[in-house]
């Protein structure tokens, strides 16, 4: 990698990394107030919330590093052409090609962060956050358990003589649970602990020295109603969730196609499986792939936008390259909502907004590399600016007199 290269990687990822980092912090602070009253009103613990919003990190990453690149290589370019550093660079036989290089070099790395984080870390973060939703709201249980007070959840009544202040061991237990084919479930303990062993495994009651008592519904025989008899057991030790039954973890990962890794959707295109359609998995796997595909356009995007006219007045770059990328975002995201309920085909809704994107950005980074700027064409746009102006302003006098 020659100086020149290196320099112009350090002047784009500085402000990458800046951005990345406030991006993140922001996107998680907004959805933290959400986590901390789930963790808090459920009795989590301040480990859970750092758990829960490790988990995010995965899915906001995916959007802030194309925004991110496309960020970095615009105020590095437009701090290098505004210090006359790139007037230097094209004196001394570098055109902006040559500029461009690294930082297309870059955009092929990032092709595979961001194919790793859609494709792979984001199905398993999207999981594990449900998985850990799931687990909190079980821990609901000791919230509501309080001595001596009947506590109903569910299907399930509880009672307990004793219960420490941390509201983890108890003593003489009384469980009541109704099946849901009419059987009664009764278990006593003479003391037990509860037990949360994971984000994806429920509240469970280790239980000492009890008793369980089964009682079936009601049966018929020889077309006469005959209560059953019930089955008795006494145990010395018992584990039980809180329905009274056998413990049962969080669904399996997969049956949100959000949470199939890109080889699985690559497997099953054209393809179902139970609750997932084959619209919604070919939707979800181009709009991943469009989306990495993507990212090597946005340095030939930002480099013209960013050069901006040496005698104008007003730079326009900025202003037009965040309406262009977040306006091809939205695009994207409403053709894969069109795409995933069977409306429109993904190439119709994703790889032709794909197609233009990259045109697009080809078409401004080969004008701007090849041609000289025409200053009469900005001034043009001053103009316009300026009667847009003129107008609005008329306006608001007009309208607070």
């Amino acid at each position: 990698m020659t100086v020149l290269s290196r320099y112009v990687l350090a002047q784009a990822l500085r402000p990458m990394g800046a951005i990345i980092l406030v991006a993140l912090i922001a996107l998680l602070a907004e959805r933290a107030v959400r986590v901390v009253n789930l963790v808090v009103g459920w009795r989590g613990s301040v480990f859970a919330i750092l758990e829960m919003l490790g988990y995010l990190v995965p899915h906001y990453m995916g959007f802030a590093l194309p925004a991110a690149l496309f960020l970095g290589v615009f105020m590095a370019t437009a701090r290098m052409a505004r210090e006359g550093e790139i007037d230097a660079l094209q004196a001394g036989g570098a055109g902006i090609w040559r500029y461009t290089r690294p930082l297309i070099g870059l955009s092929f790395l990032l092709i595979a962060l961001h194919m790793a984080l859609v494709g792979y870390l984001q199905p398993y973060s999207r999981y594990a956050y449900r998985a850990a939703v799931f687990a909190l709201t079980n821990v609901s249980f000791q919230t509501l358990l309080e001595p001596r007070v009947f506590t109903t959840l569910g299907r399930t009544t509880y009672l307990v003589q004793t219960l420490d202040a941390d509201k983890e061991r108890f003593e003489q237990l009384f469980l009541y649970s109704e099946g849901e084919r009419g059987e009664a479930i009764v278990i006593s303990a003479a003391r037990g602990r509860i037990v949360v062993e994971g984000a994806t495994r429920p509240v469970l009651l280790r239980l000492r020295d009890g008793v369980q008592q089964v009682v079936p519904g009601m049966r018929e025989e020889e077309g006469e109603q005959r209560l059953p008899s019930a089955l008795t057991v006494r145990f010395r030790e018992f584990t039980t969730d809180l329905r009274g039954t056998e413990p049962i973890g969080f669904r399996p990962r997969g049956e949100d196609e959000r949470e199939l890794t890109l080889d699985e959707l690559v497997s099953l295109r054209g393809q179902s499986r139970p609750g997932i359609r084959p619209a919604e998995i070919a939707a979800e796997l181009d709009g991943r792939l469009v989306r990495s595909l993507s990212i090597p356009f946005l340095p030939l995007l930002a480099v013209p936008l960013a050069l901006g006219r040496r005698r104008g007045r007003r730079s326009y770059g900025f202003v037009v390259g965040i309406l262009l990328v977040v306006g091809y975002s939205q695009i994207l995201q409403t053709g894969e909502a069109l795409a995933d309920d069977g409306l429109f085909s993904t190439f119709a809704t994703l790889w032709l907004p794909f197609a233009g994107f990259a045109a697009l950005s080809v078409l401004l980074f080969l004008r701007r590399a090849t041609r000289v700027p025409d200053p009469a064409r900005g001034a043009v746009l001053d103009r316009l600016f300026e009667r847009a102006a003129s107008w609005l302003r008329r306006r608001y006098d007009v309208e607070a007199a």
